[in-house]
């Protein structure tokens, strides 16, 4: 074996694996609610108090990654129902950000300032934005498939930030003066853009979509 590189093959039960934790962890369950109600939270509480330790918080619990992985998956497989499902996950998600962004809104009169704060200091550079997104999404979905790998998640879940700008999204359209709802949903569309085109070139290469519609054709 040599020192500077050790072959390790992929076998096709990793193949196997990687698809069946993706499809288990993208279901609209009690988990999954609870998680994205608590990110949603934690990201409105480090907007309003400018706190960047609690927005970071708010990156990890958010489990916004595996629709959006699933979501790739889907348009390779050609999985129309996966695609659904994963479609509805993320809208639901983006609707209960703006209703609990509303409601933390009214109470707090300065929080446009703050938000506008935190906003500038979380996305300076909407290219490097895109292109930590393209490798996060390429590295989470490679995370699947090598189980040395999978504790990456969570780096991947702080490297690309999905629930402050939903949140700020929320906040901002109650302000039909200020455009921080449309900057911010821009940057949370164009982070699920980068996981998107990531994933998707990550399974083609691996070919896990090959194996998720073996495995569809073997339930059938």
């Amino acid at each position: 074996m040599s020192f500077l590189y050790a072959p390790s093959p992929y076998s096709r039960d990793s193949k196997k694996k990687a698809v069946a934790e993706l499809l288990e962890n993208t279901v609209p369950d009690r988990d999954f609610y609870l998680l994205v109600i608590g990110a949603i939270i934690l990201a409105a509480c480090g907007i309003l108090t400018d706190s960047i330790p609690v927005l970071i918080a708010s990156m990890i619990v958010a489990p916004l990654a595996y629709p959006i992985l699933s979501l790739g998956l889907s348009v390779i497989a050609r999985d129309g129902k996966l695609l659904l499902r994963s479609l509805f996950m993320l809208l639901i998600s983006v609707a209960l950000a703006v209703i609990i962004g509303g409601i933390f809104s009214l109470f707090v009169k300065s929080y446009f300032e703050v938000a506008e704060r935190v906003f500038i200091s979380f996305f300076p550079n909407v290219f490097f934005d895109i292109l930590i997104a393209v490798v996060s999404g390429a590295i989470a979905s490679y995370g699947l498939i090598r189980s040395k790998v999978s504790a990456a998640m969570t780096g991947i879940g702080i490297a690309v930030s999905l629930m402050p700008p939903l949140v700020a999204m929320g906040i901002g359209l109650f302000d039909p003066i200020n455009d921080l709802a449309l900057r911010a949903g821009s940057i949370f569309l164009l982070n699920i853009f980068g996981i998107l085109v990531g994933s998707i070139i990550t399974f083609w290469i691996f070919g896990i979509h090959l194996e998720h519609q073996a495995i569809k054709n073997n339930l059938k």
